[in-house]
């Protein structure tokens, strides 16, 4: 007697279950079955098809007629039968006019059989049919061949049906103990004061590339573990489980869920608990991956660790699902796109998510040694540790919990006075003007003058600001490989960090409202997670932030915006790079860098924007420099001497005249530059003589 293997999917799935959920939450929201609806949606999905099909219970189409079960994941099935093709067609018409009907037509199903080779328990050829099995399935032939056997009732005119929608089967995973019911009640009075209206987050995640894993599967028994595993971890009652130990370290911790399905998490939370929504995800990745690292003590082709994609958007809670569904599910699109982090020197990065918000991707990873070396065996690190050369490499990655950290520091400094949204919401203006991005000398200028410190004295504020603009000028950085002396970061202000740039200022824009405000109360169990955010972002390193926000930013007006190939000589008569020796501790003197400046104040800078003669602009300059090139450099001679920095620079009034008037560099943009390099220059002396300064300095690591 000849076996068949019988293939069956689930068709438009997704167009399924956002029916579900688009006519759940926007017709029924203060309805008490809503969460039974939708939930038992995504268990129709992930448990009662496999009874319909008769792989789990008594009543199924082929109950007591399956000889093996090859595979069973989240809407689709694999199984040998004995019974005849003719037999396993009629089947499988019953089952999809039972589905047809019953779905009024949103959910259809595909199938495919074939005969099964005379090899007995041979595992290559189990795997050979569930990859067959895929194959046939995906092929327009095989909808087509559906759709003929199935004609009649598809091309026939059908009577509305009896009930609203098809009532799904009820379950413990429905309860609102842990769940709330709409989404709705995720509203808090401490969040709001308004329970018709109010903000939440919605999160989306998705595994990374599992199509491409299950090819790479040599083994039947691992590809039937891998899916077993997906099918464990992913899905309603473990959302559940995971949301109930939530609930119960943080009694305010309140989740919707959406659908969970396939390899798709989906719900929604309180804006305030983004933090604990993206936790969850990330714990539920941790599960799947413990186990694979567990099924690969004993494998010959070990399997890598899954990577998880998130997109996650923001929506009031009356908003109709088909906005906010499509926002996210592009969110969740445009983090998958992203490439994410590799294995450098031995270190491998474990569990890592790539979380998407406003197109602003973050990478959060844990990072596992796949052997131990000495620092001096990776000779391409030049004896860095591994550690270290991983950091190097994917320096690029905006990482999750600095952003965390970023945010909260930025809550904490509103709190003290620090004005966030004029500040954030000004330097966005600036940087979507036409007028300003058509030029990267007056882009670069505009942010620039836009992120001067201006809490250097003030212990408590001039620390977040600081660290405020470091984590914005950080938008602007490439990496640039020096040869011998290895990679260095510097400022750059092309189109890619432009675009990078204006991601970033609306995130914390967005963050900087109060609505939006991160929070964990009563989460005594979750304090380790809080622990481990200070500890990798709390160091206020002052070579750092003093190399970031001054050091390279002097650099780039110095290099770009006042010399360029052209301007260098006439960029020498207000700026000139030096340096000095000085002895600190030790018989040879340490070369400190400076800049030499044309000594001008800020109001005669800013008065130049407004004189176009020349002549009147050297006289204002010459006013000012009283000393005459002689004394400017006896007192040169002296100061070197005395090992301390060389004096401002001599005015030469006939070079100015004559390079002013050959060239068209003196104008409104080069004095901006000039402004803002003064500026910047002047504050770098205050920080160095700031309380910031002073009791920092002997606690910040080596730069």
């Amino acid at each position: 007697m000849d076996r068949h293997v019988v293939a069956v999917a689930m068709d438009k799935v997704q167009s399924f279950l956002y029916d579900v959920l688009q006519s759940q939450i926007q017709q029924k929201q203060t309805n008490s079955g809503t969460l039974k609806q939708i939930m038992g949606s995504s268990r129709f999905i992930s448990e009662q098809f496999y009874e319909d099909i008769g792989l789990v219970g008594k009543n199924g189409q082929f109950t007591g007629q399956i000889d093996e079960e090859l595979l069973k994941c989240s809407g689709m099935c694999v199984f040998i039968t004995s019974l005849s093709e003719q037999e396993i067609l009629s089947r499988m018409k019953t089952l999809f006019e039972m589905y047809y009907m019953n779905m009024s037509g949103k959910l259809l199903l595909k199938y495919v059989c074939f005969k099964l080779k005379d090899v007995s328990n041979n595992e290559e050829y189990r795997l050979e049919a569930i990859h067959e099995s895929k194959n046939r399935l995906r092929r327009k032939g095989c909808i087509n061949s559906v759709i003929e056997q199935n004609q009649q009732i598809l091309f026939q005119f059908q009577c509305s049906p009896s009930k609203a929608s098809f009532e799904f089967p009820s379950s413990d995973e429905t309860r609102p103990d842990v769940f709330t019911d709409t989404i709705n009640a995720l509203y808090s009075e401490e969040e709001g004061n308004n329970d018709n209206r109010f903000r939440v987050a919605i999160i989306k995640a998705d595994l990374d590339g599992m199509g491409d894993r299950f090819k790479q599967i040599k083994s039947y028994e691992v590809y039937k573990q891998v899916s077993g595993l997906l099918s464990e971890y992913i899905s309603v009652r473990n959302l559940r489980k995971k949301a109930k130990r939530y609930k119960e370290q943080d009694s305010d911790f309140r989740l919707f869920p959406l659908y969970v399905a396939g390899d798709d998490i989906f719900f929604a939370v309180p804006t305030s608990k983004l933090l604990e929504g993206v936790n969850l995800c990330t714990d539920i990745l941790k599960q799947i991956n413990a186990e694979l690292k567990k099924m690969n003590v004993n494998s010959e082709l070990p399997l890598q660790p899954l990577s998880m994609s998130l997109g996650i958007d923001f929506t009031f809670n009356r908003e109709p699902i088909r906005y906010y569904y499509e926002r996210v599910q592009n969110q969740l699109e445009h983090a998958k796109n992203q490439q994410g982090v590799s294995s450098i020197a031995g270190v491998v990065p474990s569990s890592c998510v790539k979380i998407s918000i406003n197109e602003y991707v973050l990478h959060r990873y844990d990072l596992e040694t796949e052997c131990v070396m000495k620092p001096q065996q990776h000779t391409s690190g030049k004896g860095k540790r591994p550690e270290d050369q991983f950091k190097e490499a994917h320096s690029d990655k905006n990482q999750w919990h600095h952003f965390v950290a970023q945010v909260k520091r930025l809550q904490s400094a509103m709190e003290k006075g620090f004005a966030a949204h004029h500040f954030f919401y000004g330097l966005l203006q600036k940087i979507t003007d036409p007028n300003i991005l058509k030029s990267q000398n007056k882009y670069s200028n505009a942010v620039l003058y836009h992120v001067i410190p201006q809490y250097l004295n003030n212990s408590t504020l001039g620390e977040s600001e600081l660290l405020v603009i470091e984590s914005i000028l950080k938008q602007l950085m490439v990496t640039k490989d020096k040869g011998r002396s290895g990679k260095e970061s510097e400022l750059s202000f092309k189109s890619e960090q432009q675009q990078r740039l204006e991601r970033y200022v609306r995130l914390l824009l967005l963050f900087s409202d109060p609505r939006f405000k991160i929070t964990q109360h009563g989460d005594s169990k979750l304090q380790d997670r809080k622990r481990e955010y200070k500890q990798k972002d709390s160091n206020f390193d002052v070579k750092r932030v003093r190399a970031t926000v001054f050091n390279k930013t002097l650099r780039y007006l110095y290099e770009k915006n006042l010399g360029g190939w052209t301007k260098r000589e006439f960029r020498d008569i207000f700026v000139q790079k030096s340096s000095y020796g000085l002895y600190v501790n030790s018989k040879k003197p340490t070369q400190i860098q400076v800049y030499r400046t044309l000594p001008l104040s800020s109001s005669m800078l800013h008065r130049f924007k407004k004189i176009k003669e020349n002549i009147q602009i050297a006289e204002m300059i010459e006013s000012a420099n009283i000393r005459s090139r002689t004394e400017i450099e006896a007192l040169e001679k002296q100061r070197e001497q005395e090992h301390k920095a060389p004096p401002g620079l001599h005015f030469n009034r006939e070079i100015f005249l004559r390079m002013a008037r050959s060239s068209q560099m003196w104008n409104s943009d080069y004095v901006d530059s000039l402004i803002v390099f003064y500026q910047l220059r002047e504050q770098l002396v205050q920080f160095r003589t700031s309380p910031i300064y002073a009791s920092k300095q002997s606690k910040s690591k080596p730069g």
